[in-house]
């Protein structure tokens, strides 16, 4: 009995001890154990420190068969601190063997403002129809209305030429004939309001002036109600500007909570890893 019961006690313990049948983490200087830990860091927010593991990892293991995540793992880092130049060339890198990887590539250079070459990434064919929507914000951003029109999403293009707009001439009109008016026009009644009434009050203290002949006086409220209503004019053609790039503002960035990526992180084989989702 006694001999029955070491014998199973030793089975259990070399059981134990077999290879792959350890419970834990994986060694810190594991492959496993560097993309681990470059996760963890990802998730808790220490980008920069992230993105060292996952260097690390690409240059100790560079054939791994992993290697692809620590590619994606390392864009992800690099866009969570904004480094939208350093999120590109990680994700070229990828999108070599990952074609899946061209949205991610073409997201961090349109956040990057790198407009002209994330349409040339986005519209190029054979891309999803999340692409085609970031593309042709992209050629939109740029100013390219025409060639956003030649291309998949001629609607997206239809619709953002078809918003909402004011004049900036028709305001600077407006508030030469009437202080305010163009104001009122681009949708700023406030300062509508401020430029008429003083516009209005220097009016009348330049008439009241001149009628006592206070002639010193009308010159200095003369050139004061000069450069009000020159101001009132062009101030009138800047609020006309800003409301049409408020609503061309609106419009891009409605789409774009759409078109910019989310991806995870998969777990690693045997279960070692996490499950990581990022949205930018």
């Amino acid at each position: 009995m006694r001999r029955s019961l070491v014998a199973s006690a030793a089975a259990v313990l070399l059981a134990l001890a077999a290879p792959g049948r350890a419970a834990g983490p994986p060694p810190p200087a594991s492959p496993e154990g560097l993309l681990l830990f470059g996760e963890a860091l990802l998730a808790h927010g220490d980008s920069f420190r992230a993105a060292t593991e996952y260097l690390r990892f690409l240059v100790h293991f560079p054939d791994h068969p992993e290697a692809p995540q620590a590619l994606a793992g390392l864009g992800q880092a690099y866009a969570a601190a904004g480094r939208w130049d350093d999120a590109a060339g990680a994700f070229a890198r990828l999108a070599e063997t990952d074609p899946g990887a061209r949205l991610r590539l073409g997201a961090a250079l349109y956040r990057g403002e790198r407009y002209g070459d994330a349409a040339r990434v986005l519209l190029a064919p054979g891309g999803d129809p999340a692409a085609e929507v970031l593309g042709t914000l992209a050629l939109l951003r740029q100013g390219e209305g025409a060639a956003a029109a030649r291309g998949p999403r001629p609607d997206l293009a239809e619709a953002y030429r078809s918003l909402p707009r004011v004049s900036p001439a028709a305001a600077g009109a407006l508030a030469a004939v009437l202080p305010g008016a163009g104001h009122w026009y681009a949708d700023r009644p406030r300062d509508a309001a401020v430029a008429l009434v003083l516009n209005g009050a220097t009016l009348w203290a330049t008439w009241e002036a001149a009628r006592r002949e206070q002639w010193a006086l009308v010159g200095v409220l003369g050139a004061l109600e000069l450069g009000w209503y020159a101001g009132n004019v062009t101030s009138a053609v800047t609020a006309a500007h800003k409301w049409n790039r408020r609503e061309e503002g609106r419009f891009l960035r409605r789409w774009e909570e759409g078109a910019v990526p989310r991806w995870g992180v998969a777990p690693l084989p045997g279960g070692v890893g996490g499950t990581l989702r990022w949205e930018w």
